[in-house]
């Protein structure tokens, strides 16, 4: 017997197909909103990055700091722009009460005062690195930032570099919380020997770290020789002071002194037995000329310190009025000195 079942046709199996489709589909949606939801900021930082061409100015700051390819995006995202002394000030509002604003990182954009003394220009290149850190460390997430901020303390513990130390003092005070977001910029521009891991770490920012703080080195040394020069010379002053002072008091006794030997032998030549003989008045006399003779030479020595001395005060002042004007050119809201 042939035993035959009733056997249904296969159902196609396109519509199935389509349903995985489909699922693959919504998975995917479901993934790259998750992926969105979590680059949201690198979605608006490339958007910003191709629609703004940052200036050549800030470009070459950039290559002068030694960032890389992440930096220089970073610098882009962040619409950085160089600033003249009203626009700067019109876009970075906030002011230490003990430290000179250079630039700012404010609503996601940097602004940097376009400094002009070229004896200090370095200063953009910097303030450009500096800035840019602030907007990477704007985008660190919690648990990385919390290791970098980890490294950051780790690093400060073993400074002894006072201008770094006072630095961070000064942002305690003036923006509290904001510590470690200011030290993670204040030591990779300015500190050569980093811990191995920080130095691992800024290479995601700086194709060779090494360049800015270069940069660093040679404006601040700029003020650094000026300080030297006029603690020097103010040193100087105060010992050719004392010697003036001192030889002046001496002067004076022994002037003092020739006056009244002076009144004495008038009057002494006035009698007529005051002196042995002719020969003991001349030498009398003779000897108190040369007294005269040399306060006077020595009258003339101290003039000579004295004008020396004035030339080293206005030489002091100089210095002072071109102390001034650095810092003017490096301060936006500081007077401009002509």
């Amino acid at each position: 017997m042939i035993v035959t079942t009733n056997l249904s046709a296969p159902k196609p199996r396109r519509h199935l197909g389509r349903r995985i489709f489909a699922a693959v589909i919504f998975f995917g949606i479901i993934s790259a909103s998750i992926w969105a939801a979590w680059n949201r900021q690198f979605i608006i930082d490339q958007f910003t990055v191709w629609q703004y061409n940052m200036p050549a100015a800030m470009a070459t700051l950039a290559d002068d700091s030694g960032m890389n390819e992440h930096g220089k995006f970073l610098l882009q995202a962040s619409r950085s722009e160089l600033n003249n002394r009203d626009d700067f000030n019109k876009n970075c509002t906030m002011r230490e009460s003990q430290a000179i604003i250079l630039g700012c990182y404010a609503t996601r954009r940097i602004y940097i005062f376009d400094v002009e003394d070229e004896r200090v220009s370095g200063v953009r290149t910097v303030t450009a690195a500096h800035e840019m850190l602030h907007a990477a460390y704007d985008r660190l997430g919690a648990s990385e930032r919390k290791k970098v901020d980890e490294l950051l303390e780790k690093q400060l513990t073993q400074t002894t570099d006072q201008e770094l130390l006072d630095l961070v003092k000064i942002y305690a005070e003036s923006e509290p919380g904001q510590e470690m977001n200011e030290l993670h910029s204040l030591l990779a521009t300015m500190v050569n020997d980093l811990s191995p891991d920080l130095e691992t770490y800024y290479k995601k920012y700086f194709t060779d770290r090494s360049k800015v703080v270069q940069v660093y080195q040679k404006y601040q040394q700029v003020f650094t020789d000026l300080n030297t020069r006029a603690e020097n010379l103010k040193k100087e002053l105060d010992t050719k002071s004392a010697a003036i002072a001192a030889a002046v008091l001496e002067y004076e006794r022994d002037i003092a002194k020739l006056t009244s030997d002076i009144s004495e032998f008038n009057r002494c030549a006035e009698r007529q037995d005051c002196f042995a003989s002719q020969t003991a008045f001349q030498q009398a006399r003779a000897t108190l000329i040369a007294r005269q003779n040399t306060l006077q030479t020595t009258a003339d020595q101290i003039n000579t310190q004295i004008e020396q001395y004035n030339i080293d005060v206005a030489e002091l002042n100089a210095l002072g009025i071109e102390a001034q004007k650095l810092n003017q050119s490096i301060d936006s809201h500081a007077p401009v000195i002509e």
